[in-house]
């Protein structure tokens, strides 16, 4: 069976794909924030909401819904409870629509919330501050915490206990940073959503593989 999937999906993900949004699905029976279709798979839409442990499948006329352990979607055992489920009449070809739309949530998710600048950056306003937006050329003065795509913590001044000051726009820190604080508030607190080539691009540094998409949970205390 894991065979199987393996070489058919591999051969479906080298077609082109198309992504539409919610107009191209059945209506909702709640608020969605992400859905799926794919021309590979006509009449089949997936409907995910952040959060939940489960996601909607509509199959042309009609709307199911499917309990899913996010967490393992890369246990193949996963899908394959769903082929064995009689209530859910999972086909094979649905199988490997719900495979392909899984695999895109997972990626889309990490950017719900985000306001993403012409640069690639993302912006994510946990907290907004009341202050001024810092000047190039100031010391600004953060608290952060950095995090790699899978979740995993690679560095915290909040952890030390010591907050870390740079002079903002002049290349003290990757780019990703030097353009974030110069977009927030002094009192902000903010998620940035860092590209690699914003990052440390093609360099592994310590525990960041190179070509990382970086996480930073950043809040800008003040200015010197």
């Amino acid at each position: 069976m894991k065979q199987l999937l393996s070489i058919v999906f591999i051969g479906l993900i080298t077609l082109s794909t198309s992504f539409a949004q919610c107009e191209k699905c059945l209506p909702p029976s709640e608020e969605v924030d992400y859905c799926y279709t794919d021309v590979r798979f006509e009449g089949l839409c997936a409907k995910f909401i952040e959060g939940k442990s489960y996601f909607y499948l509509d199959r042309k006329k009609k709307s199911i819904r499917i309990d899913f352990n996010f967490k393992k979607s890369d246990d193949i055992l996963s899908f394959k409870s769903m082929v064995m489920n009689k209530k859910l009449k999972i086909s094979t070809v649905e199988l490997l629509f719900i495979q392909s739309a899984v695999e895109i949530w997972n990626v889309e998710k990490k950017k719900i919330g985000y306001k993403f600048l012409p640069s690639g950056l993302g912006i994510k306003i946990l907290k907004q501050g009341e202050g001024d937006i810092a000047k190039k050329g100031q010391t600004v003065i953060v608290h952060y915490e950095g995090f790699l795509e899978d979740g995993s913590k690679f560095d915290s001044s909040r952890d030390r206990n010591k907050e870390f000051k740079f002079k903002a726009g002049v290349g003290q820190v990757i780019k990703g940073w030097d353009e974030g604080v110069l977009n927030l508030k002094i009192g902000s607190r903010a998620m940035l959503l860092i590209p690699s080539d914003l990052g440390y691009g093609s360099r592994s540094i310590g525990p960041i593989p190179a070509n990382s998409t970086l996480y930073f949970d950043i809040e800008v205390i003040g200015v010197e």
